[in-house]
């Protein structure tokens, strides 16, 4: 909007003030606009801060989530890792008590063999030096001996008693098959089968011994076992 000037060179008061309200409104709307254009990017600005939060909210809740799962999964693989070293433990030490239990009775066993052995010797060792006595059938002291003797042998020690199968009608006398001589040169094997009956009267007593005396007396020889 251009402003003409009077004949004297000035210019009209109601053109200049057309002009300059003119110009106010012009102002006034390009203000505005701004100020609208202000409002709307600040709520843009806000809208966005939110969705921030949000997110920030978001990826923290989500930190949260990984480091307790982490966390969880270190503490189960922690309990697991310490049940197996102590089932390992206690399994290990399990067996190392039943191998030592186990050696312990082994131990005990060889020991209680070779006292039996040793007695087992020991006896027919003395029945040996009786058998080799030429006046066996004068001296029925010596008989009575070897028949206690026998008996002893027959005993097995008190602490490696076992359990034995009953035979029916029927047992062998534990000599571990004793060798005796036949005439030549050449052994067999002996085994003494007795049948089981009622324990014989004192009255008869005498008449056993003189049985088993004589039994005895065939045998002019006990050979050693093999194993002794």
């Amino acid at each position: 909007m251009r402003l003409k000037k009077t004949l004297f060179g000035n210019y009209r008061a109601k053109e200049v003030e057309d002009c300059i309200e003119a110009l106010e409104e012009g102002f006034d709307r390009e203000i505005q606009k701004k100020n609208e254009k202000i409002e709307s990017l600040r709520k843009k600005i806000d809208s966005m801060k939110n969705q921030e939060k949000e997110i920030g909210e978001a990826v923290i809740y989500a930190k949260s989530l990984v480091i307790e799962a982490h966390d969880r999964a270190e503490k189960e693989a922690k309990e697991v890792l310490e049940k197996a070293q102590k089932d390992y433990l206690d399994t290990r030490e399990s067996i190392l008590e039943e191998i030592d239990t186990l050696t312990k009775k082994r131990a005990e066993a060889e020991r209680l063999y070779n006292l039996q052995k040793e007695k087992i010797k020991n006896i027919i060792s003395r029945i040996d030096d009786f058998l080799e006595l030429d006046d066996i059938d004068g001296k029925p002291k010596d008989i009575k001996k070897i028949q206690e003797l026998r008996k002893e042998l027959d005993r097995p020690e008190e602490v490696a008693k076992e359990k034995e199968e009953v035979v029916p009608e029927r047992e062998k006398v534990h000599l571990e098959q004793p060798l005796a001589k036949t005439g030549t040169d050449s052994t067999i094997s002996v085994s003494y089968i007795t049948s089981r009956r009622a324990k014989p009267k004192k009255k008869d007593e005498d008449k056993l011994d003189d049985d088993k005396g004589k039994r005895i007396k065939r045998l002019s020889r006990i050979k050693r076992d093999n194993f002794l």
